[in-house]
């Protein structure tokens, strides 16, 4: 799925979420996952624009038939589930390459229908010099992803994304031909356990500035310092810095 830090110049990759694991018991059916596998493979490239948010803008519950997954208890570990095959599908390389790049996971309660609200739980680039796309090939396409103990219970959109910068070197953002590419997909969950915290969240499109330097140059021999894009995440109470060029620290609220 995800090859080692080598970035190949030119052609698109393709990555998509295929289900989520909760206490063993697994999502992995089609109707949990947005967007459906007819656009799934296409990477979001237009960084302004909605469909960032889930790869599509058809994110009502009631309108998309999607279903909640099964509950989890805040403070617990739920496992996300990536393609395992996932390379690029066009190169002027020999031979196709894998995605590369960050993993982030992000949180917004469903009322408010996909559009602002994001928060992140979890980002992740370099650790050992490997992307955080090793890792989950490595793990045969898992990702694990704790739900902080703080958060308020109720039903959130889940948006699990993979940025991929085989092409980053190659911005074009006049065009949106090249550059980083997105990969989100977002599902229903409901927590239940949980605090009584809403961290304060961003507006999808919003979090990523174009000209970011976690998105935008050659990574190719990319070290641990590599900052994830994106907002701060939120970990028990506090946030956590991602990005220096992205937004200025959120708090958190409480919910009443």
């Amino acid at each position: 799925m995800f090859a080692a830090a080598s970035i190949v110049r030119t052609g698109y990759t393709q990555t998509y979420m295929t289900g989520i694991s909760m206490y063993g018991a697994s999502g992995l059916t089609e109707n949990t996952i947005l967007p459906y596998y007819a656009i799934k493979n296409f990477p979001v490239m237009d960084f302004d624009s909605n469909d960032l948010r889930c790869r599509t803008t058809e994110t009502d519950v009631s309108e998309t038939g999607v279903k909640v997954l099964q509950v989890a208890k805040a403070g617990d570990t739920i496992t996300l589930y990536w393609d395992p095959e996932s390379k690029t599908i066009v190169t002027t390389e020999s031979e196709p390459e894998f995605v590369n790049g960050p993993c982030m996971v992000y949180l917004s309660p469903v009322e408010n229908e996909a559009k602002d609200g994001w928060f992140k739980i979890y980002g992740s680039g370099m650790v050992n010099d490997k992307w955080c796309t090793d890792g989950i090939r490595e793990r045969g396409g898992k990702l694990d992803v704790t739900i902080d103990a703080t958060i308020a219970p109720g039903q959130y959109y889940l948006r699990g994304e993979i940025i991929g910068l085989n092409y980053s070197e190659l911005n074009s953002w006049d065009d949106y031909t090249q550059g980083a590419q997105s990969f989100a997909n977002c599902a229903v969950i409901e927590i239940v356990d949980g605090g009584d915290v809403v961290p304060e969240g961003v507006s999808i499109p919003g979090i990523y500035d174009k000209d970011d330097s976690s998105l935008k140059g050659d990574f190719r021999n990319a070290d641990d310092s590599y900052e994830v894009p994106g907002p701060e995440e939120y970990k028990g109470g506090e946030s956590k810095a991602s990005s220096s060029s992205s937004s200025s620290k959120k708090s958190s609220s409480k919910k009443n």
